[in-house]
């Protein structure tokens, strides 16, 4: 990097320069367009009045929100068929597009779509609040509760965004073993096939049963709760998805159509404003007033990257109502290791359990995750976790 470039200038374009690494050989459009934006990044101030203007659309955001929020703010004026960005649209197969991620000419249409847009990705970006929907991720809850055999739970999402993976029981996982080369699992009520999931590493114990329990509420909350309420709405969160991820989009519309059928229910989605981690002892005080003593399963996914102490204060407060209740509480996460293992890949976060039983704390790092929920790799725990509860059945 230049020695004259600015601190934030800097940071952006190494966040870019990551998120090209990460969607490599994954989302080869998106990492394209994010290598060629650090490429820009690279440039003396003053040199291109194209990063001028991010630096200044992103100064008052955080380096790791800017290039999500850009290239969400492009998708969604691609799936509005904006005309200005019809050039670029050509490469995103979300739109039908065809056109080769390596052409020459891509760097061009991204240039010209951006100048053409600059006011409206301007303010997308300085109020739009980055929203992870990936509903693959709820199998980060659904796995471990078939195992202590509880009748009913009490679900609560922490960084819920839209929620949608709180109706994870209504969509359809498959787990396959790439090593035994069978499937292990099938998991939900949805229609096959949703979610394909790889794993590799020692083989889970299955559970005794595979009745879920019932969902006796399903609360969560977010700095920024995202309601689909209308078609824009909709139309925003699926932004998020990659534009060469066909298959992800169609999961994220079919979880739509779950969230909107479970609110006609008993047990519909309900969604809180809570700054966490700060906020965290109020939601739980406040929002957490069960009216009957199922269990509480508790759970996030790719959270603690947008909290400001790496989600370190989430524990001892939680920890501490937890040993408060009469009922049992389980907290699953799927989260960066910031302090512990090395994943097995890059970015690739740990899937721990957390439970608070008969006034005992105990905890287990069942298995590594690839962020959107494709891969698994399981550790010697998730078998210790299916041999502790069959070893209370008993």
């Amino acid at each position: 990097m230049p020695a004259s470039l600015d601190d934030f200038q800097i940071r952006l374009a190494r966040r870019f320069r990551k998120q090209q690494e990460f969607a490599a050989g994954y989302s080869p459009l998106y990492s394209r367009l994010f290598g060629l934006l650090a490429d820009w990044l690279a440039a003396e101030p003053g040199r291109d009045r194209l990063v001028d203007w991010l630096l200044q659309a992103g100064a008052a955001r955080s380096s790791f929100d800017v290039p999500l929020l850009l290239l969400a703010g492009l998708h969604r004026d691609i799936l509005n068929e904006v005309a200005e960005v019809a050039g670029l649209a050509e490469y995103y197969p979300t739109v039908g597009g065809t056109q080769a991620t390596d052409d020459p000419n891509l760097a061009a249409d991204l240039r010209a779509a951006m100048l053409a847009r600059q006011t409206s990705l301007a303010a997308f970006i300085g109020s739009a609040s980055v929203q992870t929907n990936e509903t693959g991720r709820g199998l980060c809850w659904l796995l471990p509760v078939l195992y202590p055999g509880w009748k009913s739970i009490h679900l609560v999402d922490l960084g819920a965004s839209a929620g949608l993976n709180l109706v994870a029981e209504q969509r359809h996982y498959q787990l396959i073993s790439t090593e035994a080369g069978r499937g292990l699992l099938v998991l939900g009520s949805g229609e096959a096939p949703q979610f394909v999931v790889a794993s590799q590493g020692d083989v889970p114990l299955p559970p005794e049963r595979h009745l879920l329990p019932t969902i006796a509420s399903r609360i969560g909350c977010d700095f920024a709760p995202f309601p689909l309420t209308t078609d824009v709405d909709e139309q925003t969160l699926a932004a998020f998805v990659w534009g060469d991820q066909v298959e992800r989009l169609a999961r994220l519309r079919q979880g739509i159509i779950a969230l909107h059928r479970t609110q006609t229910t008993e047990a519909p989605v309900q969604l809180y404003p809570a700054h966490l981690p700060d906020a965290l002892p109020r939601f739980l005080e406040e929002q957490l007033t069960v009216g009957n003593e199922a269990p509480l399963v508790f759970y996030n996914t790719y959270l603690t990257t947008y909290l400001q102490d790496k989600g370190a204060s989430l524990r001892p407060q939680l920890a501490a109502w937890a040993l408060k209740q009469s009922q049992p509480v389980l907290w699953l996460q799927w989260e960066p290791s910031w302090q512990g293992m090395k994943p097995p890949n890059f970015g690739w976060l740990a899937w721990t359990a957390d439970l608070w039983l008969d006034g005992r704390h105990r905890q287990w790092h069942l298995a590594w995750a690839q962020p959107h929920g494709t891969h698994i790799q399981w550790l010697q725990a998730m078998q210790d976790w299916g041999k502790f509860w069959r070893e209370r059945s008993t």
